[in-house]
């Protein structure tokens, strides 16, 4: 089920393959990264930063943001500490639309990550097929956003880290992201936003799991 997550291999892909498939070709390198040298060879020298036990935490992926070679391709990225807690709770991610209401100008990150363990090991990933729109005409949001919701159940394993990147592949092919969610929301927002960037300004969320508990295998590819 680990993986460790190492130059060229993605913590989001490094789990959808075998041990002994073969390292894919280096992805090329969309113009908007252009001349972007990654910081690290290794997720242990990545700087993590703390999340609260709850709240949220504002934060962007720019320029100035490090970079790592995954196997989806460059991207930045951000690092954080999974809060010490001893009960059940969500971590939200939302990457928030950028350029206004025209579809020629709006942009968005389409946000991926990867939940790593005290040894830098991939234990599991939330990808592009865990997204969802986020509208503030038909939603509680404030900001029309994009959303990965990741449970985690302290005790169970030594998951430790988690890291936000995007898959440059959407850049580099002016892409949209694979939305299996036929309701008008996601048919909404994938009509109206369609251009994927390198940066963009993201907040995570801690909160407390009320009721049942969110099977954590459904967020293990």
């Amino acid at each position: 089920m680990f993986r460790r997550l190492i130059p060229a291999l993605s913590a989001f892909a490094l789990v959808h393959v075998a041990a002994v498939a073969p390292a894919a070709p280096p992805n090329p390198v969309p113009p908007a990264l252009a001349g972007v040298k990654p910081c690290c060879t290794d997720p242990a020298q990545f700087r993590y930063q703390p999340l609260p036990a709850s709240g949220s935490v504002d934060f962007d992926i720019s320029k100035q943001s490090p970079a790592f070679e995954f196997q989806s391709g460059l991207s930045h990225f951000q690092a954080f500490t999974l809060p010490t807690l001893t009960t059940p709770y969500v971590i939200e991610i939302r990457s928030y639309i950028t350029g206004g209401p025209d579809p020629l100008r709006a942009r968005v990150l389409y946000p991926v990550a990867a939940v790593l363990t005290d040894d830098f090991i991939v234990a599991r990933a939330a990808g592009l097929e865990q997204l969802r729109p986020e509208i503030p005409v038909m939603e509680q949001a404030t900001s029309p956003a994009y959303r990965l919701a990741i449970p985690f159940e302290p005790g169970n394993s030594r998951e430790r880290y988690l890291v936000v990147f995007t898959p440059s592949h959407l850049l580099a092919e002016h892409a949209l992201p694979p939305f299996n969610d036929p309701d008008s929301v996601a048919v909404a927002a994938r009509e109206a936003f369609l251009g994927a960037s390198p940066q963009g300004r993201l907040r995570i969320t801690v909160r407390a799991i009320a009721g049942e508990m969110p099977p954590i295998e459904s967020f293990v590819p």
